[in-house]
């Protein structure tokens, strides 16, 4: 038996890889949370190192829209609502059938084959999956990603060794459950093939699973590249050669160019933007937000009374009263990055001023300079 044979019939090491994409996954809820900052401690060094490293800073990319609350999509606008429906049903799924797996263990029965698991032999390893999808679509970092494939790799495999186990110890009343159930799923695929089509052993078996791996890892990328390019071209914004302006609500582009011009006209806002960087070179991402709103990973002032949250913001705003933040972004490498580019390339931002904006009088009316301490300081946060 080989290595890789070993590790992917190891519990314990399917139970190493499941709580490392909690700690992962559950960055979501940390964020959200009052233990953000002890959580970031120990956290924020491995992400500081990735998005630092030419080779692996993608990883600490977010592939879907987190920042902003509307964009043009309704799918992307229910993102949240989603993911948390399918969080918390795999949670709930994987906690019915783990009660009965473990009823039958203590009064040591047959095996499960009732509630659930009349329907599909694993239900817990489904409901695991189901709940780290809605995990991934809260917080779609390329890393958790990376681990939800794996996830799935490594569960379809832990099944099937299983499944050999119960027909050792159960014998023919196992072997007929099977005739009647499915793995995963309560149907067949339409183009699931009849036998495996990986070699049964030896050395080809262990290159024709490294193979598929890196097949269903590439494809899932592929998947999130394509995501993360519609969910940008998605975004309410107005981009020129030097800023992505981003509204975190619906503004159409021509009421966004007014509100970012009635900014720039005034002779303090130009005084500030136009100190520190040669211009030609400078680059900026600055977002658009209703005043009483606060979003903690936007480089901003806190709101009295506001928490920084899962973003739950009031619905009942005045549209005409407007934040302005403007940050200068720094790039990853060189050339001329222009519009959508900026928020594709840009590593930190750097906040500058915050400019308020009564967009029915067409005027400035407030300014508050950049915070003295940011919630995440250092830690790549999303962009958008």
């Amino acid at each position: 038996m080989t290595p890789i044979s070993e590790f992917l019939k190891s519990k314990k090491a399917v139970g190493a890889l499941f709580l490392f994409y909690l700690i992962i996954g559950f960055e979501f809820f940390y964020m959200a949370s009052p233990f953000a900052v002890y959580f970031y401690s120990v956290y924020g060094p491995g992400l500081n190192f990735l998005n630092n490293n030419p080779a692996f800073f993608w990883l600490s990319g977010l592939f879907r829209p987190h920042i902003v609350a509307e964009t043009t999509s309704t799918l992307l606008n229910l993102r949240n609502v989603i993911g948390g429906i399918l969080s918390l049903g795999g949670f709930l799924g994987f906690c019915i059938a783990a009660a009965q797996v473990y009823y039958k263990k203590v009064t040591r029965k047959e095996a499960v084959t009732g509630g659930l698991y009349k329907w599909i032999r694993h239900p817990q390893y489904v409901s695991l999956l189901v709940c780290g999808l809605g995990m991934l679509l809260l917080w779609p970092r390329y890393l958790v990603l990376l681990s939800f494939t794996a996830m799935i790799f490594v569960y379809y495999f832990l099944a099937k060794f299983e499944e050999r186990e119960c027909e050792q110890k159960y014998g023919k009343s196992y072997l007929d459950y099977k005739l009647k159930t499915y793995s995963f799923l309560p149907f067949p695929l339409p183009w699931s093939p009849k036998q495996s089509l990986l070699p049964k052993s030896g050395f080809r078996r262990v290159l024709g699973v490294l193979t598929l791996y890196i097949l269903i890892t590439a494809a899932a990328l592929s998947l999130a590249v394509g995501l993360k390019t519609w969910s940008l071209f998605s975004l309410y914004g107005v981009y020129t050669e030097e800023a992505a302006n981003i509204s975190l609500t619906k503004i159409d582009p021509e009421t966004l160019n007014e509100i970012i011009k009635i900014a720039l006209s005034h002779p303090f806002v130009k005084s500030r933007i136009d100190v520190g960087q040669d211009i030609g070179k400078r680059k900026f991402i600055n977002y658009i937000l209703p005043s009483p709103w606060y979003v903690s990973e936007i480089p901003m002032n806190p709101v009295p009374g506001v928490s920084g949250g899962p973003h739950p913001h009031s619905r009942n705003f005045d549209r005409n009263k407007l934040r302005i933040v403007f940050t200068r972004a720094e790039l990853r490498g060189k050339g001329e990055n222009q519009g959508l580019e900026i928020l594709r390339k840009a590593v930190r931002t750097e906040p500058i001023l915050e400019v308020l904006v009564d967009a029915s009088q067409k005027k400035v009316t407030g300014f508050l300079e950049p915070p003295i301490r940011r919630k995440y300081a250092g830690i790549p946060v999303p962009l958008f």
